[in-house]
């Protein structure tokens, strides 16, 4: 089964004081049953976010909601900070609600931080620990700090880890003169980041065949038609909902989540459902208004949601580990087409020919992925 890439929490978590002291929240944000963190409590405090592996996306799980001023978000280069711009102040703006900034953890919510062009970020020692960081800085004044039960991460290689891909292609001799390798690094050829973006891209294969998922995606303000018998979220294996609003006639409400609130999520059925306590806008309920505005007019689409979807591959014992195995052997065929170990690779006790070990898998993996397959209804 996967290794530590596919941990669902950073390695460490420091609060930083502004000025010289690190708080290590790193238990506390593993463990959402347990105590709250509060963070960015005043200006030039700072959060930061650390892995052994490169990441392209954090989840907060928010206690005490925060009324914070500008933030900014960087990560290392080997040399310097570098500021960058979190994806959630990208996202398309819905001009009759409020602009969408960056993550200001003013609520559960996830940011996602763009890897892809981050091709020089490089592990550095803060706090004594060597990582992978993003840190984000609070630089103004602070109305609330928010306090944080914990934080999830999504790894870039998050259905198996480089480690996997070394070991399935048994290249301990092969990195190291005498026999001690245990993983790609910088170094090797290929590199660590290059076997991370060959994993990225097996996992987006796999995605796309099967129609399945086995990491956390952020769907930001999927549209809905309204149905008081509720409807079902566009993608499947839903676990959280962050956000859920219903136009009034004259804004985007948000609604509260809860059985004994407006609506709640059946994770059995991927639906979600409108409790008897949720109250229709009073336009709704209007004599006077006609009928036809509920999914006419400017009433089109009038539910609008946020969520994360996505199985856990490390606790999916259905079909978690079948995509495991075919995540590395799709990173595996990258890497034996695209580097040179010679003419033969190892199988068992024996040597077949490269060609013959890529056809091999090649085709088993595509067997697989025929038997994980869903549709979707369109």
């Amino acid at each position: 089964m996967p290794t530590s890439a596919t941990d669902q929490y950073f390695d460490k978590v420091f609060a930083y004081d502004g000025s010289s002291t690190y708080t290590d929240i790193t238990l506390e944000m593993q463990s959402p049953a347990g105590t709250s963190s509060t963070v960015l409590a005043d200006t030039n405090d700072i959060l930061y976010l650390g892995d052994a592996d490169r990441f392209d996306m954090a989840i907060f799980d928010v206690d005490t909601v925060g009324s914070l001023g500008a933030l900014i978000w960087e990560y290392y280069n080997g040399s310097t900070w570098v500021v960058f711009t979190p994806l959630s102040a990208t996202y398309y703006t819905d001009p009759d609600d409020s602009p969408d900034t960056a993550y200001a953890f003013s609520k559960d919510g996830a940011e996602q931080f763009p890897a892809g062009r981050m091709s020089d970020w490089a592990t550095v020692a803060v706090n004594s620990a060597t990582k992978y960081w993003v840190r984000c800085t609070s630089t103004t004044s602070v109305s609330t700090a928010p306090s944080l039960r914990s934080i999830k991460k999504r790894a870039l290689a998050a259905y198996c880890s480089t480690q996997d891909v070394f070991n399935l292609l048994q290249l301990k001799n092969v990195s190291t003169t005498d026999g001690s390798g245990s993983d790609f690094t910088a170094s090797t050829v290929p590199s660590k980041a290059t076997v991370e973006q060959y994993i990225e891209t097996a996992q987006s294969h796999i995605e796309f065949v099967t129609r399945k998922s086995w990491r956390p995606n952020f769907v930001h303000e999927e549209y809905h038609e309204f149905n008081l018998n509720g409807f079902a979220l566009d993608k499947a294996q839903g676990f959280k909902i962050f956000d859920l609003k219903v136009w009034s006639g004259a804004s985007w409400d948000s609604k509260t989540q809860g059985r004994k609130n407006d609506y709640f999520f059946v994770p059995d059925t991927n639906m979600i459902q409108f409790s008897r306590y949720f109250l229709l806008p009073a336009r709704f309920t209007s004599y006077n208004a006609p009928v036809w505005r509920w999914g006419g007019g400017e009433f089109t689409m009038p539910v609008k949601i946020s969520y994360i979807y996505g199985k856990d591959i490390a606790t999916d014992s259905r079909e978690g580990g079948i995509a495991f195995d075919m995540a590395r052997k799709l990173a595996a065929i990258e890497v034996l087409r695209d580097s040179d170990f010679g003419n033969l690779a190892v199988s068992g006790m024996d040597r077949v020919s490269m060609s013959e070990k890529i056809n091999g898998w090649s085709e088993e993996v595509e067997d697989r992925m025929d038997s994980l397959r869903s549709f979707e209804t369109f």
